[in-house]
């Protein structure tokens, strides 16, 4: 990486909109480590012009006897963990409080896909998160309702758009944020945003009764957002019901487990070994349920209803992990989509899955979150003095790859969860001829 030495003397809090001359040994352009005017370190982003011989530069960073930015940021998971690193990489003094005790553990496996490769490449976590991938699926077994193979598919024509994206668990890849951002940060678990107050600054009061004012409130709260909620509304407002809902417990890897894909109309239960042990996924067609996203007694209900379709298969061993609340890694909830014109009003922006979520059956939900971190500080750093500014940019390059993410769970979800008899036939005969095909390609 190139060192470049600024040449100008900064004399105001933060850099806004004017680009900085400096000399830089490099040409390529990207990322680097600068020092300020005071010897302090910083990261500028520049464009090597040849006609003057010089780098152009747009950034925001610290300079000594001036305040930082303040930056609260809601959420200690994906979305958070990407913001806190890019925020204080810019310079910002980043506050992060989390509601659980530590980082938060279990789901499904996750893939970093499209730009999000880019970002975890610039955070420098991308080779380690390859080397800590999930193994790749086994050829998984397709059954019906009285438990009979349908059809063996390989899982990884499902997995990948392409060769670079990647899939790995997401306490491995929460893990790996938290080492990358736990430096720069500072870090309250078990406290949350009580009350907000978006005035010349964002006056926050705090569960544990502490008040703070910050210059930006980030909400990377995910789908049941509170800091969506105090700032936007309800969110009924802004979730919309996909006609789904999902299911995952870890399963006890002293055990043996069948690992299938068992479906009926309205139903797919799974359980897959993701490396760590075997997980069960289960997601059901489902008109919207009235519960209370907290009451964990009444998710374990709802899904062992759901599962009470059949006694083939692992269906009753199913039904007693996800009744057992010594199971780890138990989660619910609705596969929901949040849709708003705006992700940002005054001093409080949301990321990922409070801002923009497109529902587990994307495939997208972590890269959006991670790309949404990196576009917003970038955009605040490049004029921190006029936030709202940068917000709107923030959501321009943001935008596209949520469209297109949300519009992709209208084909993904009939494809795992076939509705009717005929449509579970129709999708059943689609995969005996895909699986008959990669044999035939695969013969010498």
């Amino acid at each position: 990486m190139p060192v470049v030495k600024v040449s100008a003397i900064i004399s105001r809090r933060w850099t806004r909109s004017s680009a900085i001359r400096a000399r830089a040994v490099g040409r390529d352009g990207g990322w680097a480590p600068i020092q300020n005017s005071f010897g302090e370190p910083s990261y500028i982003q520049f464009r090597w012009n040849r006609m003057l011989s010089v780098a152009m530069m747009e950034c925001g960073y610290r300079v000594r006897g001036a305040s930082a930015m303040k930056v609260l940021v809601s959420g200690a998971s994906m979305a958070g963990l990407t913001a806190a690193y890019w925020f204080s990489r810019h310079g910002a003094d980043v506050t992060v409080v989390e509601l659980c005790d530590g980082l938060r553990r279990g789901g499904a496996p996750i893939d970093i896909r499209g730009e999000a490769l880019g970002t975890a490449a610039r955070m420098g976590i991308l080779d380690d998160a390859r080397r800590q991938t999930v193994p790749p699926a086994e050829p998984g077994t397709v059954l019906d309702a009285a438990g009979l193979p349908v059809a063996t598919i390989d899982l990884a024509w499902f997995a990948n758009e392409t060769d670079d994206d990647l899939e790995i668990t997401r306490d491995r890849l929460n893990d790996l944020l938290f080492a990358a951002a736990e430096p720069r940060a500072d870090f309250r678990f078990g406290a949350s945003i009580a009350q907000l107050a978006d005035e010349s600054a964002v006056e926050v009061r705090f569960t544990d009764g502490r008040r703070e004012s910050f210059d930006l409130v980030v909400g990377a709260d995910g789908l049941h957002s509170a800091t969506r909620r105090m700032t936007f509304g309800p969110e009924s407002d802004f979730l919309a019901h996909q006609g789904y809902y999902v299911a995952l417990a870890n399963l006890d890897p002293d055990e043996p487990w069948r690992q299938a894909m068992y479906s009926v109309p309205g139903l797919m239960a799974a359980v897959r070994d993701v490396g760590d042990g075997p997980l069960a996924y289960i997601l059901v067609r489902s008109d919207e349920i009235e519960y209370d996203h907290r009451d964990l007694d009444r998710q374990r209900r709802i899904v062992i209803d759901f599962l009470g379709r059949g006694d083939a298969w692992e269906l009753p061993r199913l039904r007693g992990a996800f009744a057992d609340d010594r199971t780890t890694g138990f989660y619910f909830d609705s596969l929901a989509q949040t849709r708003m014109p705006r992700w940002s009003r005054g001093g409080v922006a949301l990321i990922g899955d409070a801002a923009h979520c497109a529902s587990l059956l994307s495939g997208m939900g972590t890269s959006l979150a991670m790309t949404a971190a990196e576009y917003l500080a970038e955009e605040v750093a490049r004029t921190p003095g006029d936030i709202p500014a940068a917000c709107e940019r923030y959501e321009r390059r943001q935008r596209r790859h949520v469209d297109k993410a949300q519009a992709s769970v209208a084909e993904h979800g009939p494809m795992m969860v076939p509705g009717t008899d005929e449509e579970l036939q129709q999708r059943n005969d689609l995969l005996r001829r895909l699986a008959a095909q990669h044999a035939s390609a695969s013969r010498p």
